[in-house]
């Protein structure tokens, strides 16, 4: 081979390493893309929430007004406000409160959320903790809210519905 044909199977081979590498970053944000786009139905008093390709249920909503997206956390006590959703939604923290995470010990804040709304469902007056996390713009619905529904699951899917007492406050 002469050095003209080593050029050119070289400049091809650097083209195809190039497109295999854009390819390769173009699946994985595609796949990326879509880690948080579990879907939901409302039906019959409940609300049937399909997982997204991590596993995680999400569920778009409503604080005071105000949108937000949940993250269903069986894991969390509380609601957990990222604080800067909090400031953007004027919340005020009132009482420092530790919380354990699963990435060690933060100090967060108690604070009451006068509404907060997903599918057909409405609270009011629910105590929630404002958390330390800048980043962050999903909110965990933890189980003070959770308790108040039955949860099951029917294969992958997640059903909710009010309790039957719940139905009164």
């Amino acid at each position: 081979m002469s050095d003209t044909e080593y050029t050119k199977v070289g400049r091809f081979m650097f083209l195809v390493v190039w497109l295999i590498f854009f390819g390769l970053l173009f699946l994985f944000f595609y796949s990326y893309q879509g880690a948080e786009q579990s879907e939901y139905q409302i039906a019959s008093g409940g609300i049937t929430i399909s997982p997204d390709k991590q596993g995680h249920y999400y569920l778009d909503g409503y604080i005071n007004h105000q949108p937000v997206r949940f993250l269903i956390d069986t894991g969390a006590t509380l609601i957990a406000v990222p604080q800067n959703l909090a400031t953007s939604m004027n919340l005020r923290g009132r009482y420092p409160i530790t919380i354990k995470t699963a990435n060690g010990e933060v100090t967060g804040f108690l604070t009451r959320l006068e509404e907060i709304s997903f599918a057909d469902f409405k609270l009011h007056n629910v105590k929630a903790v404002i958390v330390p996390a800048d980043d962050e713009e999903l909110v965990l619905l933890g189980m003070n809210v959770l308790s108040q529904f039955h949860l099951s699951q029917e294969g992958k899917r997640l059903i909710l519905k009010r309790n039957q007492d719940a139905r009164n406050h």
